[in-house]
Parts: structure tokens; sequence; C-alpha cells
């Protein structure tokens, strides 16, 4: 795959969706006052939302291509990366047990485990997932880690991985190979998801577990522990990369919308 497949009608339509929404935006806001911005405005984010999901469903790369990113993506990322076995927990068992409950069926989902002390796991784009064996340590159960890893499966589940790279693709102003497409996604695996995501990664994680037959339970007390150690790192010297020690979302946000999952 020398460029990128989405075709050129996919582009040309994409260009004007983006137009629109812009001229929506101005159209809208102009006439906005103070008695009925409440209102308007709340109609204009929902409607802007609905079109922005619209570009990116029309614009979306195929699983075949996200997978090839993916491949690309992880060899890059793999080489600044000490890899080990699985230790205290029985994560090929784990994985394989949510897996059986994906919807992206499509997706090379696989992981690898990380050698270093830091408490995280992060997904890139394509299905590859990087688990700290700091975050091994910390955990006490089974349940937890299951949470964790429907977590980050979840990211791929819905999307969020791919969508950065294709909001990226569709704000340059060239038609990118495959090799530029890897570069932009490599630039961005690091960067934080929004508190959004986050929400949907933790619910849809959730779901997945229980799928699986473990206690959701294990995503409560895992967000306990983590929000003891959030106050230990501090907003301030927090790893951008990490997808659990955040401002925003905090552990305590995450965890009460848990409790009321299901």
């Amino acid at each position: 795959m020398n460029r990128i497949t989405t075709n050129n009608f996919k582009q040309f339509f994409a260009v004007h969706i983006s137009g629109l929404l812009m001229l929506f935006i101005l159209t809208f806001s102009s006439t906005v006052t103070a008695q009925d911005d409440g209102n308007l405005v709340n109609d204009l984010l929902k409607t802007a939302n609905i079109l922005n999901e619209t570009l990116l469903e029309i614009t979306a790369l195929s699983d075949e291509e996200e997978n090839a990113i993916g491949e690309e993506l992880d060899k890059q990322i793999s080489q600044d990366l000490r890899f080990t076995r699985e230790r205290k927990f029985n994560i090929k068992k784990i994985f394989k047990n949510l897996l059986q409950y994906v919807e992206r069926t499509r997706i090379n989902y696989n992981y690898k485990i990380i050698r270093t002390d830091e408490v995280n796991a992060y997904a890139i784009a394509g299905g590859s997932m990087y688990i700290n064996t700091g975050i091994l340590d910390f955990l006490d159960d089974e349940d937890e880690i299951a949470f964790v890893i429907a977590h980050e499966i979840s990211h791929n589940e819905k999307r969020h991985c791919i969508k950065r790279v294709q909001y990226a693709v569709l704000a340059s102003s060239f038609d990118p190979s495959f090799g530029e497409i890897v570069q932009v996604a490599y630039g961005m695996y690091s960067m934080p998801f929004s508190k959004y995501d986050e929400f949907e990664a933790d619910e849809n994680g959730v779901m997945l577990m229980l799928k699986a037959g473990y206690k959701k339970s294990g995503a409560v007390s895992f967000f306990e522990k983590l929000e003891k150690l959030e106050k230990e790192y501090g907003a301030d010297q927090r790893d951008a990369l990490n997808d659990f020690i955040s401002s925003h979302p905090t552990a305590r946000e995450r965890r009460d919308r848990v409790i009321n999952l299901y």
C-alpha cells in the first residue's frame, strides 16, 4: 500500500462537509442572543458533533489499512522499549477471554509486556497494546488487570486511536503516502486521549470484562488505588503518554462513573 486508498470522492466530500460545518457554526453563532444562547449553542454543538462523526466515517481507513499502519508504528515504538515475559497474572488467558467479545474482529489485537516501573498501559492504532510491569506489580487481582486490558482494547474498539490519525491527515494539505501516515501516527501516539474518550473506554471496558466473566469491582478498586497514586504523582509530574495517571478526568471521576455502570 503506497498511498492512502481513500478515493478522491471521499476527499472531495470531506472537504465540502468541513466547509459546511464551518458555515453552519458561523451562521448560527451570529444569531445567538443572551436569551436563547443556551439551547441554541447546545443544538449547535450536537449538530457539529454529528457532522464531525459523519466526516470521520466518510474518510475512515479500512481495517486492513489501520492494521498496516499499526504494524509499522509498532516497529518504530518497539525500538525504544525493553520487553519481558508475563508475570504475576496470566495475561494471555485474560486477553483471550476479552477478545471473544470484541466487535472489530478484523483488527490485529495483540499485546507486549514492557519492563518499566511506570504504572501504565497504552494502545495504538491497529490493536497493539503495551502493558508495563509497573502496572502488573501495582495491581492485586485478576479483575483489576482485566479492566485495564479491556479499557485499552476499547480505545481501538471505539476507534479513538485511528481517529486521531484521521484528523491529522484531513488537516494536511496533501495526499500523504503510507509512510507519511505512519509518521503522523508516530507523532501522535503519545498524546493523551480526551476526557470523553477515556470515559467511553472505561464504559466499554467494563462491558467487555463483564461479558468475559470478570467482576466490575475490579474496575472500582483499580481507580481507588489509582486515586492514591495520582496524589503521589501530582498533575505536573505525570507523563503525557500515561493513560491512567491524569489530572483530567481524575481517578475519582472515573471511579464514580464506573460504579453507576450496568
